[in-house]
């Protein structure tokens, strides 16, 4: 009898973290945020500095992205500080992994109510990851522009010389 009730009570115990909280609150309006956070039912998994692997975005309506991608990792907690100034809708995606090894994954949208005469932050056009700096679309187009006009300064060149050539030959046959 005893084993039976064991075997009944152990799928309780093995069960999978899932979200039990976040900051900002789900679906809440909220005047200023620094960082953003979710809770697991369980500790998550200690995968060093950095928690590399693990996962913490937030994105505006327009699909930009804001924080850092630094995720901390504090027994049941993940966290990443996060710069917002514009008013209007967020949306906090997560991926993390509980101590068991299961990932938790999902996503929650706040509204932003704060003030607009501040100075706005800036945010990228890709999902930063932590220690490498953002992105945005002139920046990543920049480089690409210098190594196309290179071929197109040495044909140039090369036209002038082999014009300036021929002319030159041409003026020596008198």
């Amino acid at each position: 009898m005893g084993f039976g009730i064991a075997a009944l009570t152990g799928g309780a115990a093995s069960a999978h973290a899932e979200l039990i909280g976040s900051s900002p609150v789900a679906d809440s309006s909220v005047s200023q945020v620094s960082v953003v956070s979710v809770a697991a039912g369980e500790e998550l998994l200690d995968i060093g500095e950095n928690a590399e692997g693990f996962v913490l975005s937030v994105q505006d309506s327009d699909g930009l992205y804001y924080g850092d991608g630094c995720v901390t990792v504090d027994g049941d907690t993940a966290s990443m500080p996060v710069s917002l100034s514009a008013t209007g809708d967020y949306v906090v995606t997560y991926r993390v992994v509980s101590n068991d090894g299961h990932p938790v994954e999902g996503g929650f949208s706040f509204t932003l109510t704060g003030d607009n005469t501040v100075t706005q932050s800036v945010g990228s056009v890709e999902r930063p990851a932590c220690g490498k700096s953002a992105s945005n679309a002139a920046a990543d187009i920049t480089p690409w522009i210098g190594f196309a006009t290179v071929p197109l300064i040495l044909a140039a060149i090369w036209i002038v010389i082999r014009t300036l050539g021929k002319r030159e030959s041409e003026d020596n046959l008198d």
